[in-house]
């Protein structure tokens, strides 16, 4: 019986990281559509690091993951980020990944200015976020929050019109912007949000937003 029970529990740990290296290929196409090839990224709170591993191969050129872990599980380019600054030269990123980070982030100013510093000039965001557009995906929001307080703090979700004056205030052009299916993460079901920001580095701006 012993093994057995060992044997089911090796198979659903087997299945689940098929599902997340899965799931982190299909979201690395995604990002890649919209990346140039060679172009050297940054995937802010890359987590597993399994999107930076992907993009790495399908892009040709180093993905750097950096979030507040010691380590990654996927074999990458890995930096711990002490949530302060991010330890990367100036202007050294042709792209930035933020994916499902924003409203984890308890100082957004920090994090968005970090992000603006690292960006070469004309550089590219990508940036995917919950929209609490219906009751609804506000339950799914207040579960998420409820989940990750203790880990990450208070979690902050906006609607589309904020997260366009946001960034808008840090000198960001977005370029593109469309919903995601919600049922992309059947644990996850809420508007999911895609956006891609352009930098103009050579800009300077303030945050003037009541809200933040």
């Amino acid at each position: 019986m012993t093994s057995l029970l060992h044997s089911a529990q090796r198979r659903r740990k087997r299945l689940r990281r098929r599902l997340t290296v899965g799931k982190a290929y299909d979201m690395a196409l995604e990002v890649a559509r919209v990346l140039p090839r060679n172009a050297r990224v940054l995937d802010v709170g890359c987590g597993n690091g399994f999107i930076a591993h992907h993009l790495t191969a399908i892009l040709g050129a180093s993905v750097v993951g950096l979030d507040v872990a010691k380590n990654a599980e996927a074999p990458i380019e890995y930096l711990h980020y002490n949530g302060t600054q991010f330890p990367v030269p100036d202007n050294s990123f042709d792209a930035v990944l933020l994916c499902y980070v924003l409203h984890h982030a308890q100082d957004f100013r920090a994090v968005l200015n970090e992000v603006r510093r690292v960006l070469r000039d004309g550089g590219l965001v990508v940036v995917y976020e919950d929209i609490p557009r219906s009751w609804w995906d506000s339950f799914v929001c207040w579960t998420h929050d409820l989940r990750w307080r203790s880990r990450t703090g208070h979690c902050t979700f906006r609607h589309e019109p904020e997260w366009r004056s946001l960034f808008s205030a840090f000198g960001f052009e977005i370029i593109t912007e469309r919903p995601l299916s919600r049922w992309r993460n059947l644990a996850h079901p809420v508007c999911h949000w895609f956006y891609v920001l352009k930098s103009n580095g050579a800009a300077k701006f303030e945050l003037m937003l009541s809200t933040a």
